[in-house]
């Protein structure tokens, strides 16, 4: 184990005698307000879920701009990203699947169904804060919320008009440009953001990302009343050079996504002890893949790929809020979503083209119910859910938690629950080369949690939580169907995942904060299904791939001035098992752990015509260390950023 990583041990675990030594002299922080881990707003009750919110600003201080670096420094969760900026992005939520995080953007699920996202591409230029809840939530959001729910939510202006830009570069290429501003309109809070970010890569050729979106709100706030309506479009390129085991050899292959989000959150309070919420929301996505021949002599064996699709979320959720007495609030809940999906794909080849299509539809209907409370030194939430879906039938999710104050500052947490993942559209439905299996059953799990937690003053906190998982049902591909013409995929594999999460900060000293986090997770293969030898993605007993044992992290922020602040994050990575897919079979590796020290600084510059103006800092790795993340796949050096933002 590296000096770091016991550093970031013994930090963590100092941090309760610290915080209890200071709490003798003041009264002790309230947790804030997480929405997410209860979909009821306004709830101080003690929290009975696992969760993480992070500042969007101060993320943004220290020059953060996309969601996958931002989310490095929660415990429990692991981010291995293919290659350069904008590549795709995987999450490991408590040893997970990449597909079992429900990620939303005020309410709007960002996932395809089944699961799917790619992270690396979820920018913050809008975003006021983050909320990360670990641990099963299908009980509240259904399918996809296996390991954990990710909101984001974005700003939501002020009364007074205001407005801000930010212009830079760095080297690979690197350009952010951003312009926003905020305001009234008829009485009602309006906010509108347009950013671009782009790259020419890490990469000889053919590596450049280029990230534009325009994102706009209106919030009304009345007596009884409130309403939010959020749109956000995004548009996104990457092009990468790479093959499937990670060689360079591709001149023109690229990704595109056209994203379409719209959302409408609203609520009637109708007495002090009842009110409803109704949401609305539509996700609507155009990825494409283009692949074309690299060369007019590229014409042996597959030469070419492309693919077309257009991928659509609409959900409607109608809920009850009971205040049925001061601390204890019962809600009851109906959901309704109509997901479709439409594919066009063609691959060429010197035996001929080979072109494939499916459309795709399901619907879901549901009802749910949640209790929660606070008596004394005791607190709970129990809830239930029941799903049915027009491809797999019903499906049922309990969960259950509560909590205990054994002092003002010491309160101990335990949880368990249920939770389950829809197929993919694919998994059930494709044609052509693989055959979809419309029988398939959901992914599903049982978790339980066990925590301890020190309350500390102003913001100082420390927290230990053990956590397990019991992943069943999993769905396998096999290139082998046990019978002829049969389909590709099966519910066949399992596996556990188990682990301690550790974090806590330290009061301001000296105008400097200091917070750490390290967790160890513990992956097993319980069931291999159809996958044989140890180069197999599941092997009996074996490990999870490209889930590290070992994550550490340290930060150091101290404030210069009003306005100034420097940064300093060191991470720890510890070992992960891999595939080395070039050859075949595939070979286990082990991929060494590595560590990576960021850099920010955000200073005051003199007024720019009346603009209060500030000077950005970053250098992300900035001992330019060589690691990697996925086998074969080269990782970013060192990445330098200068900017200005100004604000009015």
């Amino acid at each position: 184990m590296s000096s770091l990583l016991r550093f970031a041990i013994v930090t963590v675990g100092v941090l309760p005698q610290l915080v209890l030594a200071q709490s003798r002299r003041a009264p002790a922080t309230l947790p804030p307000e997480v929405v997410t881990a209860t979909r009821v707003p306004g709830v101080s009750y003690a929290p009975t879920a696992t969760a993480t919110t992070l500042d969007a600003a101060a993320l943004r201080a220290e020059g953060i701009t996309h969601l996958a670096d931002a989310l490095r420094r929660v415990p429990g969760v692991a981010i291995a990203r293919s290659s350069s900026v904008g590549s795709q992005v995987a999450l490991f939520v408590r040893g997970g699947q990449s597909n079992y995080v429900r990620v939303l953007v005020d309410g709007v699920p960002l996932n395809e169904p089944g699961g799917v996202l790619d992270l690396g591409r979820i920018t913050l230029d809008d975003i006021e804060r983050i909320e990360v809840v670990r641990g099963p939530a299908s009980v509240l959001y259904g399918s996809e919320a296996v390991s954990g729910v990710i909101q984001l939510f974005t700003r939501r202006g002020g009364t007074t008009t205001k407005t801000r830009a930010e212009v830079g570069g760095g080297n690979i290429g690197t350009q952010r440009l951003s312009l926003g501003g905020e305001g009234t309109i008829a009485g009602l809070r309006a906010t509108v953001q347009g950013d671009h970010h782009g790259s020419t890569g890490i990469l000889p050729f053919n590596n450049a990302y280029r990230n534009t979106g325009v994102v706009s709100g209106l919030t009304y706030t009345g007596a009884r009343s409130d309403l939010r309506i959020t749109g956000r479009y995004n548009s996104s390129l990457y092009q990468y050079p790479t093959g499937s085991s990670g060689a360079i050899e591709d001149r023109n292959a690229e990704r595109v996504d056209h994203r379409l989000l719209v959302g409408l959150d609203g609520g009637r309070r109708w007495s002090d002890r009842f009110e409803t919420r109704l949401q609305l929301s539509s996700a609507e996505g155009h990825p494409r893949t283009n692949d074309g021949p690299d060369a007019a002599d590229d014409t042996l064996g597959f030469f070419g790929y492309f693919t077309r699709g257009t991928v659509v979320r609409r959900l409607a959720d109608l809920r009850g809020i009971y205040r049925l007495r001061p601390n204890h609030t019962l809600t009851v809940g109906g959901e309704f979503s109509r997901e479709t999906e439409r594919s066009q794909s063609v691959s060429l080849s010197e035996y001929g083209d080979y072109p494939g299509a499916f459309r795709a539809a399901r619907e879901t209907r549901a009802m749910y119910a949640q209790g929660l409370g606070e008596q004394g030194r005791f607190a709970y939430s129990l809830g239930a859910r029941l799903d049915d879906n027009s491809a797999f039938g019903t499906f049922r999710t309990v969960r259950a938690g509560t909590s205990w104050r054994l002092t003002e500052r010491v309160r101990l947490r335990a949880s368990a629950g249920s939770a389950f993942k829809a197929p993919s559209f694919f998994e059930n439905f494709a044609e052509g080369f693989t055959v979809g299996n419309a029988a398939l059953r959901p992914e599903r799990t049982e978790s339980a949690e066990f925590g301890v937690e020190w309350a500390g003053t102003t913001g100082s906190f420390a927290r230990a939580t053990g956590f397990t998982q019991h992943f069943q049902d999993l769905i396998q591909y096999t290139g082998r169907p046990p019978r002829e013409g049969g389909p590709n995929y099966y519910n066949i594999a399992a596996a556990n995942a188990g682990g301690v999460e550790l974090e806590g900060a330290l009061p301001e000293v000296a105008r400097t904060r200091v917070s750490a986090a390290y967790t160890w997770t513990d992956t097993r293969v319980t069931d291999a299904g159809f996958d044989v030898g140890t180069g197999a993605n599941f092997v009996t007993g074996g490990r999870l791939i490209r889930r590290p044992e070992h994550l550490a992290t340290l930060t150091l922020v101290h404030r210069l001035m009003e306005r100034g602040s420097v940064s300093a994050v060191v991470t720890h990575t510890g070992m992960r098992e891999d595939r080395d897919f070039s050859g075949w079979p595939a070979t286990p590796v082990e991929l060494p752990p590595f560590t990576t020290l960021d850099l920010s600084t955000e200073l005051p510059l003199p007024s720019l015509a009346g603009a209060a103006s500030r000077l950005q800092v970053r250098v992300d790795n900035a001992t330019d260390v060589r690691y990697t993340q996925i086998q074969g796949f080269a990782s970013p050096g060192r990445i330098w950023y200068l900017g200005l933002k100004l604000e009015r």
